[in-house]
Order: C-alpha cells, then structure tokens, then sequence
C-alpha cells in the first residue's frame, strides 16, 4: 500500500498546501516547548519559504513530508516571535496599576454581575503592548459599548488561554466613548431600539443575539439556560447565522447570474461582519464560507480536510494564541469538521448508493424538501455536537447531554426567526403604528425559543461537570477518527462534492 509507487506518485497541489498549514499548525503549538528564542530568528521563515517552491514543483507524495517541515519552522518562527512579544507582560504581573484598551467585542455579564470585556491595543505607563488582556470590572458604571476605550485600576495577573494577562474585578476609571469610530456598531444599536416598539422582553434581547449576535443584553438566567441547553451558538455571531444568509443569499441571486450570487453572498457575508463585529468566530466562519463560495463561483470543489487546515493556519497566523488554548477556537473547527466531514458520510452511509439494499423493494415516495431540510438539520446538529463534546468536555469541563434535542427543536426555525425578526425592526421603523402586529411573529418564535432552552435546561441532569483528562480525550479522539475512517472506506463518499454554502 505505500510502496514505491505510492511515494513516488503525483498528488493534487492542494493536498500539499494542506500539508504546509498542518505543519505551521505544529510549530505553531511546539514553539511553547523550548525555553530558549532561537525559533524567533528569521532564518526559520526563510529556510521554510525557500522550500516551497521545491514542494509545490514536483508535487509527489513524498513532498508532504517537506511540506509539513516547511510549515513547521514558519510556524515555529511566528509563535516564537509572537511568545516573546507578549512576555512584556512579565514586568507588570502582581502589580497594581492602571491600563487602558479598546474594547474588542461587546461586553459581557458574569454570574457575580461583573461586566467582562477583551481589551486590545492595551497601553500601561506609556508602553503600547500586543495582545488581549482580559478584564472584569464592579460597582456602578456607565454603559460599555465596543470600540470604546476604558480606564481601570486592579491588578494584574497571569493570564489564561489566549490572554497574555487579566485584571478581574478592577475599578473603571473612565470611559472615552468611541463615538464616529465604529458606525456598524451604531446602526445596530439603532435598530436595536427601533426593534423594541415590536418585540418586547428577553424576546427582544434575544432577536438581536440571533440576528446581529448581540448578547450582552439577556438576562443571566436566560444565558445560562442556554449554555446548559447547547443554544449559545445561536447568541452569538457565530458561523451558523453566516452560512443561512449566505445560502439564502446564493440561491436568491442564482437565478440570475453566478456572478450575482457571489457579490450578494460576499456583501451580506461582510454586512454581518461589520455590524457583529469581527470577532474570532466571525472571522473562521467568514473565512470558511467565503472560500466555498469562491470556489463554487469558479467551479471548484475545496475538499473539506484542506478547506479546515487552510482557515486554521490563516487564523493562527493573525494570532498564534488560539493554538495554545482557546477553546473556542477548537471548538469552531472541530465544528466544521462535523458539518463537512462526518455529516456527508453519515448520509452516504443511511442514504447513499452505497447503504444495504433491501430484500424486498418496497414503493415509498421520495422526501419532500422540508423532510430533507430536517434530516440535513439534524445530521449536521449532531455530527457538530459529536464532534465538539471531547472538546468542551476536556477544556470546559461540561457536557450537555440534551443538547442534540434542544438544537433539533430550535436550529429549523432559527432562518425564519432572523427574517422575522430583521422585518419587524423594519416595518416598526417605517409604520409605527403597525409595530405590535409585525412583531407579534417574531416575538412569538423568539418566546418559543426561549421556552425550550428553559424547559431542557430544567430536566434532571442536564448541566453535567465531567473529569475528562487528556487520555480520554484521546481514546475519544481516535474513536472518532476509526469511525470517520470506517464511513469512508464503506461509502467511497467524494467528500470534494459537498460545500457547505450549496
């Protein structure tokens, strides 16, 4: 089987690119091994760049061996470089001082009823430092919007995750309202507040979650049944809002030319971003449906293995701290790899020209198209949930057995909610006297939702705190990858024709 024909014979180019972003991924993640800078010389990226041009001519099998090499030392030298970078923190740790930073993404509540906020373009005594410190602030404040920046007092300490550093519990100083400076974020808020003439309540509070990935305003109770629930990606930008618009918007602008569908796809795609903000999970999922529908414009088919290793490593490139340990991150990616990977193989195997054949051909009727938009509901809500529980069990210490139901119960009406919800602020802005009526369907789902993510939130055992070491993660892991493996080989599936925006 890997014979000298194997080794020897030509492979598609972007099995090769795929084999570069897999090994910038693990140099990424062993360059927190050494102690010493030595990867941060640029001799590294050279002597990774200077092989490139040998890999991608000759094109063998064997290749793949250099390309993960190459990839290794690129990735080696960007997170050396990035590693020494944020050890500036070093000098203030256990100090109590005062920083300022922009606010990156919209602030959140803690159960303690702090506000907790990501901080860039972090400044302390005069000195400019890269990164995002974390940071959770008490007592009477003013509102905190994104893109304004703060002034508080506390002390640091080390940080976690990504974070180079955090402050928690810190006293604000002062806010300096980024007025002008982010008019997505403005307009949002404006049609946050034409919206609530027509959709009242949590119900409100959550239809901006759902179509503009608003969650500051839910109350605590409501967010927390939906992180016991498995429905926090639906509040937050996230990649399933992203991947309904641009579905919707491609079969829209389809009928008229292929060329329209991508400008429309791309437009609201950026829409999205801009008014939610472009936040990690936003920019993974922009980036994994913009190169789909890129490639489906040109006639292309990415296959699913290099479409995730190549999002990955850009991501990874911009921050190389996602590798060391944001679980979010992981759990974006092993997300996909549930939608593209194991949610096609799964309806080969049950669906496919390679399931069982009958004994007896029995007459039934073909599906109707939202019997088959259920079962694609389905399948890939399961495959992600599949696919992520190692993950959030391992970093999150949490598992959510109901969350399969809760999704199944929520995820078809979430396109329906969005556009309800999007007319409703609309019409409410436009005709103010007919609010109450073009809200009522809005807030009529948007109740619906909120009473389900309650009702499975409630059922004994739903909120489960596992122990889940690093060993099970890894017989969890190779059990997923046999399975993955056995589905392939049993349904000779093409996973190069599935594409998650068609």
């Amino acid at each position: 089987m890997f014979g000298w024909r194997f080794w020897f014979r030509r492979i598609h180019i972007s099995w090769l690119v795929a084999g570069v972003c897999a090994g910038f991924l693990l140099g990424v993640g062993l360059c927190l091994i050494p102690a010493t800078a030595v990867f941060g010389t640029k001799i590294w990226l050279i002597f990774g760049l200077l092989l490139l041009p040998i890999i991608f001519y000759k094109q063998k099998t064997w290749m793949m061996i250099l390309a993960i090499l190459a990839g290794s030392f690129m990735g080696l030298f960007r997170g050396t470089a990035e590693r020494v970078a944020l050890s500036d923190y070093g000098q203030f740790i256990n100090q109590t001082l005062t920083i300022s930073g922009k606010v990156f993404e919209d602030p959140d509540l803690g159960l303690s009823g702090d506000l907790r906020m990501r901080l860039v373009e972090v400044e302390i005594d005069g000195q400019k430092l890269p990164g995002q410190v974390w940071t959770s602030i008490i007592g009477a404040r003013p509102e905190i919007r994104r893109s304004d920046t703060v002034f508080i007092t506390g002390k640091l300490k080390n940080g976690f995750g990504t974070f180079p550093a955090s402050m928690s519990f810190a006293k604000l100083d002062k806010v300096e309202a980024g007025v002008g400076n982010d008019p997505a974020r403005d307009l949002r808020d404006e049609f946050s507040e034409q919206l609530s003439y027509s959709v009242s309540g949590p119900a409100h509070d959550l239809g901006m979650g759902v179509l503009a990935g608003q969650k500051t305003a839910l109350p605590n109770d409501i967010s927390e049944a939906f992180r016991i629930a498995g429905l926090t990606h639906i509040v937050v930008a996230s990649g399933y809002n992203l991947t309904i618009l641009i579905r919707f918007s491609r079969r829209l602008f389809a009928r008229i030319s292929r060329l329209a569908a991508l400008l429309g796809g791309g437009t609201m795609a950026l829409g999205f971003a801009f008014v939610t903000g472009f936040s990690p999970s936003m920019m993974r999922a922009g980036l994994v449906a913009g190169l789909s529908l890129l490639a489906w414009f040109y006639g292309r088919k990415f296959h699913p293995v290099v479409l995730i290793l190549l999002v990955a490593a850009a991501t990874v490139a911009i921050n190389p701290a996602y590798v060391w340990g944001d679980a979010g991150w992981y759990m974006s990616f092993f997300a996909f790899a549930g939608i593209l990977i194991l949610a096609p193989l799964i309806k080969a195997y049950f669906w496919g020209e390679a399931r069982p054949k009958p004994k007896i051909k029995l007459r039934h009727k073909r599906p109707t198209a939202i019997l088959t938009s259920l079962r694609q509901v389905f399948i890939e809500t399961m495959s992600a949930q599949v696919l992520t529980m190692p993950i959030i069990a391992l970093m999150l210490g949490q598992f959510a057995p109901y969350g399969i139901l809760a999704n199944l119960l929520v995820l078809p009406l979430v396109p329906l909610t969005m556009l309800l919800t999007f007319l409703a602020g609309i019409i409410g802005a436009i005709l103010p006297n007919l609010a109450a009526l073009a809200g009522w369907p809005a807030q009529t789902l948007l109740d619906y939702i909120i009473g389900v993510s309650q009702a499975v939130s409630n059922i004994p055992g739903a909120a489960q705190e596992v122990n889940f070491g690093v060993s099970w993660f890894v017989i969890s892991i190779t059990i997923l990858l046999a399975l993955l493996i056995y589905l392939r080989l049993k349904t000779k599936h093409n996973l190069r024709e599935d594409n998650i925006v068609a």
